[in-house]
């Protein structure tokens, strides 16, 4: 008896545990793919294409057709970690077709809206951006 209530207490933290990571997985999963968005602080159209590093990183890059500080064409890359489901960027790299502008360097934060299946760029000093995922759903196997 002391046996077998030792095997089903084994079970359920194994079933636990594996629950728990998968959770994990599918937040994670959430953010990859391709997104688009209309940038409210020019009216630029911008694309994320986000994806899952093999450390657990996940990498950012995109394209606007107007940044403001390039004052034309740009595209932007950084590296992100995920904290309380939210991607944290310290340095998004902004850099401009035009050679003469920039480049920079920024902070930003990608977080999901549940409400409607979106995705908030939060860069300091901007008004956040929605973007929607326009790529298909990933499912791992």
């Amino acid at each position: 008896m002391k046996r077998l209530f030792t095997t089903a207490i084994v079970v359920f933290f194994v079933i636990l545990a594996s629950t728990v990571h998968a959770d994990e997985s599918s937040k994670r999963l959430y953010f990859v793919g391709l997104w688009e968005g209309i940038d409210e602080n020019d009216g630029s159209e911008a694309q994320r294409s986000i994806t899952l590093n093999r450390d657990g990183t996940f990498k950012i890059i995109g394209q606007e057709s107007n940044i403001i500080g390039c004052q034309g064409r740009g595209m932007v890359t950084g590296t992100g970690v995920l904290e309380g489901g939210i991607i944290i960027v310290d340095e998004l790299d902004i850099i401009c077709d035009d050679s003469a502008h920039g480049p920079f360097t920024s902070k930003a934060m990608y977080k999901p809206n549940k409400h409607n299946g979106t995705l908030i760029e939060d860069v300091p000093g901007f008004i956040p951006m929605n973007l929607h995922k326009i790529s298909n759903k990933i499912t791992r196997d």
